[in-house]
């Protein structure tokens, strides 16, 4: 005889949820993350931010601080509503699929970069961006290496792991998943305004990607498979490419 099924409570819709889903969503926003990791650079001896566009191992020590501040206030948050991994879609049935399905996603990836960078290069011209500039700073193979693995950390596993909480807040408490998908995307595409209007633009359109993904799917592992696959691939590209060049 199988059991019955597990009775899941709903979540509250108050305007107090609602109000505190808001805060929780800022909390993963980075906006404390990232000013929690600022106050680290005078440890660093960094006077200003502009050195971390200039110098690969101090970019990566502010991205896995800035990582590791993130994960441990998702952490609790979860921690704090007795949610687990599962919730925001880590879990082990059908991970091969959906490794597969990310890993899938790449090419179709590296295609949107490649018709982006046209249409700027042809409508756009003055935000053209032929390379990106944080890549341009590696400049040694043990550069590049501390660079991938960063790329990994922050961008592959944390910013999809900030994405899934973000847009499970948004379809339980605030509009629905489409809306926090809307919204969550194009704050993405702005955080990586560094990267130039060019990379903005392509930062949102993956964002937008990664969260279709994650929300068809229901899991983790396909976007933050193509996600961390194609920031490898990109950063070793350029770095083999640039290299054959000179």
């Amino acid at each position: 005889m199988e059991d019955e099924p597990t009775s899941v409570k709903m979540p509250s819709k108050s305007w107090m949820d609602r109000l505190q889903a808001g805060i929780e969503i800022l909390l993963l926003s980075g906006l404390v993350s990232g000013f929690l990791a600022a106050l680290a650079l005078p440890l660093l001896h960094i006077r200003s931010t502009d050195r971390l566009l200039q110098d690969v191992r101090l970019l990566s020590i502010y991205l896995l601080v800035e990582s590791a501040i993130s994960l441990l206030l998702l952490a609790g948050l979860l921690k704090l509503h007795q949610e687990p991994a599962a919730s925001i879609g880590f879990r082990g049935e059908h991970w091969k699929r959906d490794l597969l399905i990310g890993l899938a996603l790449v090419p179709f990836l590296f295609m949107i970069n490649g018709l982006v960078a046209v249409f700027f290069k042809l409508y756009l011209p003055r935000y053209f961006m032929a390379e990106n500039p944080l890549i341009q700073i590696v400049h040694t193979p043990q550069q590049l290496a501390l660079f991938v693995f960063s790329a990994l950390i922050a961008g592959g596993f944390k910013e999809e792991m900030q994405r899934a909480f973000i847009l499970n807040r948004f379809r339980g408490y605030l509009g629905g998943a489409g809306t926090g998908l809307l919204i969550w995307s194009l704050a993405f595409g702005a955080g990586h305004y560094v990267q130039g209007v060019q990379g903005v633009v392509i930062a949102a359109l993956y964002g937008f990607i990664f969260g279709v993904i994650y929300l068809l799917s229901g899991s983790i592992i396909a976007p933050i498979a193509a996600h961390a696959a194609y920031d490898t691939l990109a950063i070793l590209a350029y770095w083999f490419f640039s290299k054959t060049l000179k």
